[in-house]
């Protein structure tokens, strides 16, 4: 029988086409390839380490959250795990990574997939943690420079005033999500009806993240545990602005490291958008836009976005492509007969939390 394709999966496609073709359209191209003659390679390789790093430290945190519920997860296996989902989250539709990593990682450390799966809402939590965390860094660490031009400066004071407010708001929000969280289910009814002041679909997603996230505390008894997967969130998050403040030296931008942090989270974002495979077309276009906000020209922002968008996406995918075949796996079994993720026989697929980081960034 012929696979069907999901509607999500042409509305991805259409999405990455229309951008793609606006990227190439309205390039400079001659300014973007003297700026990739002139890159820094050593700090592109720099980048490219530090953000190959990040799938260790979500390794590490990983571990953590698993450890009450199995305790023998080692974390080179759940490495493994990460960086094959990566990989299949890059070439896959559908966030097919998100069930190949829970896959593999029941496979490997011998758990059960809903144990596995249990601990998948965590991560999404603690991930939207550090990203509000580099938010509110942004607005700290962002410098008032004189010597910038009035648009810059107002930028600046924008990001600021917006940014401070949004992360505040942000920051009191997860702590009562935390709060009413570690009481079980006994606080879900308070939850529901302070998450339902929101949009209908956006309530429903607060529901589900509130569900998981109790699910998962249920196993966690171990609070040193939690307070050690917040700082691991952290590390991962500022490590993705760490790597974009090196790339940024790599194209001889003098930006300050509050730009990396805005660029961390404009990315994260971004890559929450439908779109096809491999990322591409709107997350070159968002990141150009992101650079030209700095008063970056169109042709170094043009190759800044190339460059990051290939030390994203290319090295963990060729990571994971040869662990998936250390494992004696291929993409196709991760796709099942219908076009749904999650082939593997006898499995069912799983319904996981949308990731907010692409290449887990």
């Amino acid at each position: 029988m012929a696979r069907r394709i999901p509607i999500k999966v042409w509305v991805g496609v259409a999405f990455s086409l229309a951008f793609t073709v606006f990227f190439v359209w309205t390039v400079e191209w001659a300014e973007l390839a003297q700026a990739m003659r002139q890159v820094h390679v050593h700090w592109v390789a720099v980048a490219s380490l530090l953000l190959l790093s990040e799938f260790a430290l979500r390794a590490v945190r990983w571990k953590v959250l698993l450890r009450p519920i199995v305790p023998q997860a080692r974390i080179r296996d759940l490495f493994v795990a990460s960086v094959i989902g990566a990989a299949a989250n890059t070439l896959l539709p559908l966030r097919a990574g998100e069930v190949a990593k829970a896959l593999v990682a029941a496979r490997k450390t011998g758990a059960g997939i809903p144990q596995v799966i249990s601990t998948a809402v965590m991560e999404r939590v603690y991930d939207i943690f550090g990203l509000v965390c580099v938010l509110v860094t942004m607005v700290v660490v962002l410098p008032d420079d004189p010597t910038r031009g009035a648009e810059e400066l107002e930028l600046v004071d924008n990001l600021k005033l917006y940014g401070g407010m949004f992360g505040a708001v942000a920051l009191g929000c997860m702590v009562v999500f935390f709060a009413l969280a570690s009481r079980g289910h006994q606080a879900r009814g308070l939850f529901q009806r302070l998450s339902h002041l929101a949009p209908k679909p956006i309530a429903s997603k607060f529901d589900e993240l509130f569900d998981g996230f109790v699910e998962g505390l249920a196993n966690a008894r171990d609070l040193s545990g939690i307070w050690q997967a917040g700082l691991l969130s952290l590390g991962v998050w500022f490590n993705g602005a760490l790597a974009i403040y090196v790339l940024f030296a790599a194209f001889d931008l003098d930006l300050p490291f509050g730009a990396a942090c805005f660029t961390a989270v404009a990315i994260a974002l971004t890559v929450a958008i439908p779109q096809a495979p491999g990322f591409f077309g709107v997350f070159h276009v968002a990141m150009e836009k992101t650079m030209t906000l700095w008063a970056v020209s169109s042709g170094p922002a043009g190759a800044f976005a190339i460059v990051f968008w290939g030390v994203s996406f290319l090295p963990v995918t060729l990571v994971g492509l040869a662990a998936l075949w250390r494992e004696g796996l291929s993409l196709g079994s991760l796709w099942s007969r219908d076009g749904q993720p999650g082939g593997e026989p006898g499995v069912a697929p799983v319904p996981v939390a949308d990731s907010m980081d692409g290449g887990d960034l």
